[in-house]
């Protein structure tokens, strides 16, 4: 399950559920949810309100209330969560922006740790059995059977006891093994830990990509209908758009209120220097992608050059 690391929370998209380092969960309901998400691929930046109506409620006519209902709702579950590092703050007559202090961010492998703490806790709460004492003179055989049973019973403890003080003690082919995969492990974390703290919305391993002009386009579909690559890059090539030396990110969802209308979410990142930029656009079809994306480039002309 993907895992999000936001200051000192665990965000998992699956879900949509914020979490703790002490085990607290929230399940965020899907608008307050939506509106995170936003917030977090621009974290540090001012989103206008007009910018987060037209995204989370896909132009649907709302009062300025329902922004503000909900971005309170959010403050409230970072309160009951002990969230450190991370703020809402409102621009004054503009919106809001998240601010995230990585000073505060949790260790990745925190997660990890806390199932071992679970599964040597339950090693550790073992007992021996016990059993008490026998005496009954007036039955010496009864005796002798009872003191049979338990010492078999007693032997049977102390050999499972043995048995797991040597694998825990003493070096084993197990404990070597397990600590080369740790090692393996380590050094894994370490080679990917770029693509690791990189947004999940710039994971490039989720989406489809095909390339037009020196545009390195990436697609991801998440409608019910099915949409052909193919198709739309055959497409953007008899429109002949600009060269545009970047990488763009698309991402297409269904409307809430129509059944053959989309809503799409952008980004742009100029391959050769820093500049980069997010667009939305809600209530069009599947036949005017192509142009869109077309669109797109002649927009983003301070990103192409």
């Amino acid at each position: 399950m993907q895992k999000i690391i936001v200051a000192n929370l665990v965000l998992e998209p699956e879900t949509r559920t914020l979490r703790n380092t002490t085990g607290e969960v929230i399940t965020l309901r899907p608008l307050p949810y939506s509106v995170f998400t936003l917030l977090l691929e621009q974290k540090g930046n001012c989103l206008d309100r007009d910018y987060l109506f037209d995204v989370c409620w896909e132009g649907a006519v709302v009062t300025d209330q329902a922004l503000t209902n909900v971005i309170s709702s959010l403050r409230r579950n970072l309160v009951k969560l002990k969230a450190e590092g991370i703020e809402i703050k409102t621009v004054s007559k503009v919106g809001y922006l998240l601010f995230v202090d990585d000073t505060f961010s949790i260790a990745d492998d925190v997660i990890e740790q806390e199932a071992d703490e679970i599964t040597v806790q339950a090693i550790s709460d073992y007992t021996p059995l016990t059993l008490p004492a026998v005496e009954n003179k007036s039955t010496p055989a009864i005796v002798t059977e009872v003191s049979v049973a338990i010492d078999q019973k007693d032997v049977k403890v102390s050999n499972e006891s043995c048995f797991r003080h040597f694998w825990l003690t003493k070096p084993s082919l197990i404990s070597v093994l397990l600590s080369l995969f740790l090692l393996v492990l380590i050094v894994f974390v370490y080679q990917y830990k770029a693509i690791s703290s990189a947004p999940h919305f710039l994971v490039k391993d989720n989406y489809q990509h095909f390339e037009i002009n020196n545009t390195d386009i990436y697609f991801l579909n998440k409608t019910r209908k099915s949409v052909g690559i193919k198709a739309i890059q055959q497409e953007l090539k008899t429109l002949n758009p600009v060269e545009c030396n970047a990488e763009v990110y698309i991402r297409i969802y269904d409307s809430a209120y129509d059944d053959d209308v989309i809503s799409l979410r952008g980004y742009i990142a100029a391959k050769n220097s820093n500049r980069n930029a997010n667009y939305s656009l809600s209530q069009f079809s599947y036949t005017d992608l192509p142009v869109i994306i077309a669109k797109s480039f002649n927009r983003a002309k301070l990103i192409c050059e």
